[in-house]
């Protein structure tokens, strides 16, 4: 990587919060320690009244600092797109407030959208840590097959501020979760592509509860449910359809099996009808969910409470 000739900036760190308390500071620190000085930072807290972080928000101060308190709480992803639309440079990293840059973060994503003018946004593999360690790798070249089972390229990572825009930000529809993987499918759909910079672009970390709630996991299929309907050419092809909501609907069965077992059977077999009949998960899980309504009903005959 080339030495920068002008310290002015290009790439704009968009931090969120809610409620990380010292671990907002912890990222704060990570971006004064890059090596090259192109940045400067927005940061959005969202409604929160949790103390710690208001502390910290209310006390970090930069020349290159613009900070922003979303009046309610709004969900992480209308609070990422008014860290975009506060962005007034080219560039903008999107970044969790629990989780940090690497020292040469700045640097790798400017280098690399230099190296690739046609770039429209650029990722990385990642370092977690926290819970665990370990380094999660990202493929270097992604298809839209390749969408289907899961998001292949990281939300976190450098866009264009021009995609946003093209791309009209983040839905609201899908307010709470699952708006990075939308956003990511419209950049394809759109016939936009993105670069992996070589190395490990941020640290994420793992075993923060607030990331993901169970309730997101068992209302999952919705959001695909919603994808779908929001890019018709990119879902154009049946099987590929089929296949991305049918493992939307086994995620989301496994995660009601213990709260609500009846609806993890209609979402097993909704699994199984798209596509999933010769995958022994679905039909693994129609057998727990009819074990456990079985036993719920033998309590109630007995007048007990259903077991948990």
């Amino acid at each position: 990587m080339n030495a920068p000739a002008s310290s002015a900036p290009l790439l704009t760190i968009g931090i969120t919060c809610y409620a990380e308390g010292d671990w907002l500071l912890d990222c704060w620190n990570s971006l004064l320690a890059q090596t090259d000085p192109r940045w400067c930072a927005v940061l959005v807290m969202d409604g929160t009244e949790h103390a710690r972080t208001r502390e910290i928000f209310a006390a970090l101060n930069h020349p290159r600092l613009v900070k922003y308190a979303m009046p309610t709480n709004m969900g992480p992803y209308p609070t990422r797109n008014k860290a975009f639309e506060l962005t007034e440079t080219p560039f903008h990293f999107y970044l969790d407030g629990d989780d940090q840059l690497v020292p040469s973060s700045v640097a790798l994503v400017l280098d690399t959208f230099t190296r690739h003018p046609d770039a429209a946004f650029v990722y990385g593999d990642n370092e977690r840590f926290g819970a665990y360690s370990r380094v999660h790798k990202h493929r270097r070249e992604v298809t839209w097959d390749d969408f289907i089972a899961g998001q292949p390229t990281p939300g976190p990572c450098a866009y264009r501020k021009d995609l946003w825009i093209e791309l009209g930000g983040y839905t609201d529809e899908l307010a709470r979760g699952n708006g990075d993987y939308d956003f990511l499918i419209g950049a394809a759909e759109a016939g936009r592509r993105g670069y992996h910079c070589g190395e490990i672009l941020y640290r994420y970390r793992v075993g923060n509860a607030a990331k993901v709630s169970k309730s997101y996991d068992r209302r999952y299929h919705e959001t695909h449910e919603i994808m779908v309907k929001r890019h018709p050419r990119f879902f154009a092809d049946p099987a590929r359809r089929d296949r991305f909501l049918a493992l939307a609907y086994l995620r989301s069965a496994e995660a009601n099996l213990a709260v609500d077992p009846r609806r993890a059977r209609e979402l097993a077999r909704k699994a199984i009808d798209l596509g999933l009949r010769f995958d022994t998960r679905p039909w693994k899980t129609l057998a727990k969910a009819g074990l456990a309504e079985l036993s719920r009903a033998r309590s109630s005959r007995r007048g007990g409470a259903p077991p948990r």
